[in-house]
């Protein structure tokens, strides 16, 4: 069973008949004060709670929580009307409904993007009258991260190597894909998935290169390997040679 994180609520009452009216509560299967990463999918559930017994207590969420941050790829009970930017849904009389839709963050989301969605309820107190709505409420939204990923720092004798194990990951869920080419050592990728670096026997100083990680639905992200060759076992804070 999901558990469900409120993010928001709107309320309306009709001017004349107080007694009709309704709320809306709109939550999320996802925590708003954790990070979204790119490929993520969010369940939001929006629930219409008429008041009195009005003819259609309706109940909108406003499409431009997508921006360029996300995408909707499922909203069943959920009509999209793009002219008036949002989708709808609606109850009769005085029984509550609930519809969930999907909302995706897309792959190439940009680092602190946000989504914050907004919401309306209206009352129509008869069939054809006039729709009395309320304005468009936001509160609780979400915030994307992209997956970063700390640099290592590898000391080395001069002509050693240092090799990162295949099936190494840094953070659960992400895969060594591969890696970039250094400026001094060489850096191989053996058939295991492996990634292995020998020093420059005839260099001393410092030398760089990146590890590739792919996470769920294919975006990679990137690790800094810092490497000095030479003897720095006089220094404070200096790390163990390997090699």
């Amino acid at each position: 069973m999901s558990t469900w994180f409120p993010l928001t609520q709107a309320w309306v009452a009709h001017p004349r008949h107080s007694e009709y009216g309704g709320r809306l509560e709109l939550a999320a299967d996802a925590d708003p004060s954790v990070p979204l990463v790119p490929g993520q999918e969010v369940q939001l559930a929006v629930t219409v709670q008429p008041a009195g017994g009005a003819y259609r207590t309706y109940g909108y969420l406003m499409d431009d929580l997508l921006g360029t941050a996300a995408v909707m790829p499922a909203h069943k009970g959920l009509a999209h009307l793009a002219k008036n930017g949002r989708y709808a849904t609606y109850a009769t009389g005085t029984e509550p409904r609930t519809v969930i839709s999907t909302l995706r963050i897309r792959d190439d989301a940009s680092e602190g993007a946000v989504v914050l969605p907004r919401v309306s309820v209206g009352v129509m107190l008869n069939e054809g009258d006039k729709l009395i709505s309320s304005s468009a409420v936001s509160e609780g939204g979400f915030r994307v991260r992209r997956a970063w990923l700390p640099g290592r720092s590898v000391m080395l004798r001069p002509g050693a190597r240092v090799t990162i194990p295949a099936g190494f990951s840094p953070v659960q869920g992400l895969r060594l894909t591969g890696a970039t080419c250094a400026r001094y050592g060489v850096v191989t990728c053996a058939p295991d998935g492996s990634v292995t670096y020998r020093s420059d026997p005839t260099f001393q100083g410092y030398d760089h290169f990146a590890c590739s990680f792919e996470v769920a639905g294919g975006h990679v992200v990137w690790s800094e390997v810092t490497l000095f060759m030479g003897d720095l076992a006089g220094s404070p804070g200096a790390l163990p040679l390997q090699g």
